[in-house]
């Protein structure tokens, strides 16, 4: 259980930066990628890409060390 935990949380990460990443796609596909100073949006999906899935990442390891070998004996 703990192990399908662990890798629920980047499933779900994923998920959510898809989801994220889906709302802007369409606009970027027809004018094109801007530079990050251009559009203020575009660098906001980045770091919060970034964010959610060093979080994810850190969770999820967390999770993987719960129950570990009994109090450091």
């Amino acid at each position: 259980m703990k192990n399908l935990l662990a890798l629920a949380f980047p499933a779900a990460a994923c998920g959510l930066v898809a989801w994220l990443w889906w709302l802007l796609a369409s606009e970027l596909l027809r004018t094109g990628i801007p530079a990050d100073a251009d559009d203020h949006r575009v660098s906001h999906h980045v770091w919060l890409t970034g964010f959610i899935f060093i979080g994810a990442l850190f969770v999820s390891l967390g999770i993987r060390n719960i129950g570990g070998t009994g109090g450091g004996r």
